[in-house]
């Protein structure tokens, strides 16, 4: 059927704006909204449960009714769904994932300005996403302005005034946005000017140098300056509940032998079994624990603790949750591990949502088809199946668009092909069949108008 007005009460008003946006976006029309009558039907009702959605299709409107706002919109972009896809509208009774859907990306090797970013954020309501990481720090580059430390900024980079309208366009479409900055490792832009803040690694010589990318996290100075920009931002994403610390490639675990202040001190505190990655863990931990006092849920990724290979001194700290992306290296912990020891994961599962740009380290570009057809929400990086009750212990499914190269590929041509990921993951964690590459084309065709 066509939609021509939608019938909105008081408290539905902000929904039916929303989807009204959309459907203008799509249609170049602007519909009526009406308090008693319309052929899209908004309605808030406390009778259903908070987990589902009802669609009610007749001859005369489309009803959705849901028990919270969240969740009636995220009806309202189902039946958006089904009417730019050329899709039949049809009654139905649907029960929302308890994971969320997620989508990352890094602006911090590759700029991403606020109207692509804006238009990341329209994709990922159309298919009932729900979190955006912004991953705005990198070796290459750092692009958030700063106010406390303004050298610190990349030459493009988003000014605070612009994350601000960010948050304020992504909550506006229910989507939540989780500040990302990466630390002790990944540091290269950050400590450009700062050598004696960086960690002192063997070269093959034997003599000592300066580790670039890798903070000297002994050094309370160092330490202190990286805490003040966790500070910083965690005043300009004051409304946001999560912030990720990174933590991930701090130095190659495998080797830390190469790190001799590590080592060291780690024997002298926890004793001569200790590897040096105690330090490591150490300063996870403190980190963790200053962030969710500033008022944020940490995230950490995974590859660095619980390695097979050592013994820890001790052990990450229970106050975050963990983004699991890969267990490339046979000496990184598997997903079990963390699920047994009673953390909440995230699935970064980098051999199906890793988009790399350029198809460096060996990435190949994700596909809808490999999606739809390979994986399922029990299934984790390198092969690694978890039981279906374990999924309780998974808190969403995540994308990831890695700048690898940043000019492989254009803003424009990154969220048209993230796009067709986006509604594979939503298909498959949903369990919820919307059609096939041609149906979602549809969508993205009119998304251009």
């Amino acid at each position: 059927m066509t939609i021509t007005s939608i019938q909105a009460s008081n408290e539905t008003l902000a929904c039916a704006k929303a989807f009204n946006r959309f459907w203008q976006r799509f249609t170049g029309e602007v519909l009526p909204l009406q308090g008693e009558q319309g052929d899209l039907v908004l309605q808030l009702d406390p009778t259903v449960p908070q987990d589902q959605i009802l669609i009610t299709a007749a001859a005369d409107a489309i009803t959705v009714a849901a028990e919270n706002e969240s969740a009636l919109f995220k009806g309202t972009m189902m039946v958006l769904q089904r009417l730019l896809g050329k899709v039949a509208v049809i009654s139905e009774t649907i029960t929302l994932s308890p994971q969320k859907k997620l989508l990352m990306v890094d602006m911090g090797r590759k700029f991403f300005p606020l109207t692509t970013l804006k238009e990341l954020v329209d994709s990922l309501a159309i298919f009932n996403f729900d979190q955006l990481q912004l991953h705005f720090s990198e070796n290459e580059g750092f692009r958030i302005e700063s106010e406390r430390y303004p050298w610190l900024a990349s030459a493009e980079h988003l000014t605070k005034a612009e994350v601000r309208e960010l948050i304020q366009y992504a909550q506006a479409q229910h989507i939540e946005i989780i500040p990302d900055f990466d630390s002790p490792g990944h540091l290269k832009h950050v400590l450009a000017d700062k050598p004696e803040w960086r960690l002192d690694k063997l070269a093959e010589d034997g003599t000592l140098v300066k580790d670039e990318k890798a903070l000297d996290i002994l050094n309370p100075e160092a330490v202190a300056f990286i805490w003040s920009i966790y500070e910083e931002y965690a005043q300009l994403f004051v409304d946001c509940r999560y912030f990720h610390v990174g933590a991930d490639e701090f130095v190659p675990f495998d080797d830390l032998h190469n790190y001799p202040t590590l080592a060291n001190y780690a024997a002298e505190k926890y004793g001569p079994e200790a590897s040096g990655i105690e330090v490591f863990i150490e300063y996870v931990n403190k980190t963790v624990a200053y962030v969710r006092q500033l008022g944020f849920i940490p995230l950490v990724w995974n590859d660095g603790f619980y390695r097979v290979n050592r013994t820890e001194g001790l052990h990450l700290t229970k106050d975050c949750m963990i983004s699991y992306w890969t267990r490339w290296n046979k000496n990184m912990a598997p997903i079990q591990t963390f699920i047994d020891l009673g953390y909440t994961v995230i699935n970064h599962n980098d051999n199906y949502f890793y988009y790399v740009l350029g198809e460096h380290a060996s990435y190949t570009y994700p596909t809808y088809e490999k999606i739809m057809t390979g994986w399922t929400p029990v299934d984790f990086p390198q092969q690694q199946v978890i039981n279906e009750d374990q999924l309780t212990s998974v808190a969403a499914n995540a994308i990831a668009i890695w700048s690898d190269i940043p000019d492989a590929l254009t803003p424009a041509e990154v969220v048209e092909n993230v796009f067709y990921l986006m509604a594979a993951l939503m298909q498959k964690a949903d369990q919820r069949l919307l059609g096939d590459q041609d149906v979602i084309r549809n969508i993205y065709q009119g998304l251009l108008q």
